[in-house]
């Protein structure tokens, strides 16, 4: 039975992980970069590990007839970033994406205060992380093309914890080399616009996405991915988030789990079926103590493949409705076409 633990005061502490599992709220001090995962003859390599470190932040805003996904991403040999929108109703996708040089892009040490960048002509992203206030600032510009309509924006997910349980998980590659990930679903509140059209957020009914990640991912990995997240017609937020990865014992170290109405509930293993060969075919995904039973029906995705040289990554974000159950029983809370993402990722980096 998987149980969530106090958070330490530091994650790394005299080069050691203070713990492995899922804990009560984000780290404060998110000090990954003096874990101790590579030594030569006694000593630390401090610079082998800060290259192993790979980092993101993501944020994905649900509304009744858009969808926007964003994201920056510090692979230290090279930054990523994106924004795109989703027309809902008319079934349209425009994306502004940039790729450049490692360092190029910013990355909160955590998220309590700190500040998330990157910018390149026509493009700006910035994350403000202020989670002991309560709520994530997000600001983005990325100017018209002759094939883009621009996409900008201004708005704050309201992360309150006390409100809205987040999940923080600690898993382990190898005994001291982390994967430390924060996940949330909380109300919006600000504006999105696409060309001329302006849309606003409504904290009563549109809904924040969060994924945040710091890891020491292997050379070579994996990993499949669901999240999603809406009000119920009685107006209850509900989610979920889950992952088959590279971690052995994902019995007990997962980031698996499902939200009603702020409380989070941990939950088994996550078995995701589809076809690769039709990534935007039926999903069917669920967790070994069938708390979560879901189908996932892509009506689009976002798709990216990045090989230079030995470096690969092959990237799939299938977006579309969710479908099943959350929980057993008395309990179980019906999932009726929430608007969400799945993912398959493989790496080489």
């Amino acid at each position: 039975m998987r149980t969530i633990k106090k958070t330490p005061a530091r994650l790394i502490d005299g080069g050691r992980v203070t713990g492995f599992g899922a804990f009560e709220e984000p780290f404060k001090e998110l000090n990954l970069e003096e874990a101790d995962i590579f030594r030569m003859g006694g000593k630390r390599l401090r610079a082998a590990g800060r290259w192993r470190l790979k980092e993101w932040q993501h944020y994905g805003v649900v509304h009744p007839r858009h969808y926007f996904g964003m994201v920056i991403f510090d692979a230290k040999f090279m930054t990523v970033s994106f924004i795109y929108h989703y027309d809902r109703e008319g079934g349209g996708m425009q994306e502004h994406s940039r790729q450049a040089t490692g360092g190029r892009a910013k990355i909160a040490e955590n998220m309590w205060r700190g500040e998330c960048s990157f910018t390149a002509k026509g493009y700006s992203l910035s994350f403000e992380n202020r989670l002991e206030e309560g709520y994530h600032r997000v600001r983005a510009e990325a100017a018209q093309t002759k094939k883009l309509p621009s996409i900008g924006g201004d708005f704050r997910m309201l992360e309150d914890i006390s409100r809205y349980q987040p999940l923080v998980v600690v898993s382990p590659f190898s005994p001291n080399r982390p994967l430390y990930t924060h996940k949330a679903a909380c109300p919006v509140e600000g504006s999105m616009r696409v060309g001329d059209e302006v849309i606003e957020l409504d904290p009563s009914r549109d809904v924040c996405l969060l994924d945040e990640q710091k890891a020491f991912y292997p050379y070579k990995s994996f990993w499949r991915w669901l999240c999603f997240g809406g009000f119920t017609p009685q107006g209850v937020l509900i989610a979920a988030n889950l992952c088959h990865n590279i971690i052995s014992n994902d019995e007990e170290f997962s980031e698996n789990c499902y939200w009603v109405d702020g409380r989070i509930h941990l939950t088994g293993a996550a078995r995701f079926g589809y076809s690769e060969a039709d990534i935007l075919g039926p999903w069917f995904i669920n967790t070994t103590d069938g708390l979560v039973d879901v189908d996932f029906h892509p009506q689009g995705e976002r798709a990216e493949r990045i090989r230079v040289g030995p470096i690969l990554s092959d990237f799939h974000q299938p977006f579309g409705l969710f479908r099943g159950s959350l929980g057993k029983g008395e309990d179980a809370v019906e999932v009726k076409d929430l608007f969400g993402l799945c993912e398959q990722h493989i790496t080489r980096y």
